[in-house]
């Protein structure tokens, strides 16, 4: 036993004077601690149409997907769980018994071995093995959470994006008919002028032609439209539900609540703070490489009876002469693990930044457009009454009207995708920020 005691106090000397190897070395987080004080807005200041936000809400509570990655997280607990409790002894029950005799006057008989009850094994974690283990558990189990976070901000921008898809077809299909209407009404005119001498079968067979094409694009749309509400009904996990929306009119003049973005925020952004979790991991995975290089120390012992309680603990240093190669490699490896680790978060940021930056872009160009559109519909619309005017004192023709009627439909069309694509264009910088608050 003494001799056991001298050998764990020259392991404990010997972890002292490899303390400066890097193995109890301490990750440092990446990330500013001021960078809580920033105002980040919620989801729903986000997306502040009631409608969507209902949708969202179900979405986050019966998505599958979301569900799995939950899970994800509580498997990163187990195992952060199991980690931890390795700092405890282990214990295992193996009793023994035998046929013979106890003594030589004692009759042949069943007998329990005295130091065959238990067998208990203990890792002294003086190198630290167990401590960037549980680390490492740990670095997984955050990383488990930001994907989960990543999850929840795919689901939330993929039902903003439907939604808004839906109100776009809506808008268009709205639009569609009503052309399909006038073209219908140019067709009777067409008829009458006619009959009138002014026009010929080739006047109504242009504007015939127009109408059937309205009656396919709105069809075309309506099936677009029964798409995208299956995949939103996916998203909700809700074979049978009614989506109630609004109008893509309504949602435009909705408050746009990001302006601008201090680029400090996106080191909280999901997939930058589960790169660090990655780089976290890779250095405790340096240390415990580096620890591996080092004795291992255990306690073991037996746990029996014989006259009274008895234990035996033995102290064994095992020191890696053998596999001194084959852990020199795995320092090696998760050095360049490490390194890659670093470029690896390195370009998450990188690309955290160009999507904010492409998203502010791309919004302010969308929004810049508005009005642009705006002023061509009231101008092709003012073009198409002059055109029906001159057309009815004689002085015009059927074309200048088919013409200005085709020229009416498709800037209607491309204003209203232009609105899709400035709320759209707001789903990105909410994905780009990393999602508000949910």
């Amino acid at each position: 036993m003494k001799k056991n005691l001298i050998i764990l106090f020259s392991a404990v000397v010997l972890a002292v004077g490899l303390s400066s190897c890097g193995i109890y070395g301490k990750f440092k987080s990446k990330t500013d601690e001021s960078i809580d004080t920033l105002k980040i807005p919620e989801c729903k200041e986000i997306f502040t149409d009631t409608y969507l936000q209902a949708l969202i809400d179900t979405a986050l509570a019966n998505n599958l997907d979301l569900k799995i990655a939950h899970e994800n997280v509580e498997q990163a607990n187990a195992t952060l769980l199991g980690a931890k409790l390795a700092y405890i002894p282990s214990v295992a029950l193996s009793p023994s018994a035998g046929w013979g005799k106890t003594s030589s006057n004692a009759s042949p008989g069943w007998g329990v071995s005295p130091y065959g009850f238990a067998q208990a094994s203990w890792e002294v974690d003086i190198f630290g093995r167990l401590t960037n283990r549980k680390r490492i558990a740990n670095a997984s189990k955050k990383q488990m959470e930001d994907f989960e976070q990543a999850s929840r901000v795919e689901l939330v921008s993929a039902v903003a994006e439907l939604y808004y898809e839906l109100l776009v077809l809506d808008a268009q299909i709205t639009t569609t008919d009503s052309a399909a209407v006038n073209f219908e009404r140019s067709v009777e005119t067409m008829r009458n002028l006619k009959l009138a001498g002014l026009a010929d079968e080739a006047a109504v067979a242009q504007f015939q032609g127009r109408y059937y094409q309205c009656l396919a694009m709105s069809k075309s749309l309506r099936l677009a439209r029964v798409t995208t509400e299956s995949a939103m009904r996916l998203l909700l996990n809700k074979s049978e539900y009614q989506i109630a929306r609004g109008k893509i009119e309504d949602a435009i003049k909705l408050p746009n609540t990001i302006q601008e973005v201090n680029m400090q925020v996106l080191r909280i952004r999901p997939d930058v703070k589960a790169a660090e979790h990655q780089l976290e991991q890779a250095f405790y995975s340096l240390n415990l490489a580096k620890a591996n290089c080092c004795p291992s120390i255990s306690i073991t012992g037996n746990l029996g009876w014989s006259a009274g309680m008895i234990f035996n603990a033995v102290g064994s240093l095992i020191q890696p002469l053998f596999n001194s190669g084959r852990n020199i490699a795995e320092v090696r490896g998760a050095k360049h693990q490490l390194k890659a680790a670093e470029y690896q978060y390195s370009k998450a940021l990188l690309v955290a930044a160009t999507e904010v930056e492409d998203a502010l872009a791309s919004e302010k160009y969308y929004r810049d457009q508005e009005s642009d559109y705006t002023n061509q519909v009231t101008a092709v619309s003012n073009a198409l009454d002059y055109t029906l005017t001159k057309m009815r004192v004689g002085v015009g023709t059927y074309l200048e009207v088919l013409t200005a009627q085709n020229d009416l439909l498709n800037v209607q069309i491309t204003q209203i995708e232009n609105y899709g694509d400035i709320l759209k264009a707001g789903v990105k910088l909410y994905q780009a920020i990393g999602g508000g608050k949910q």
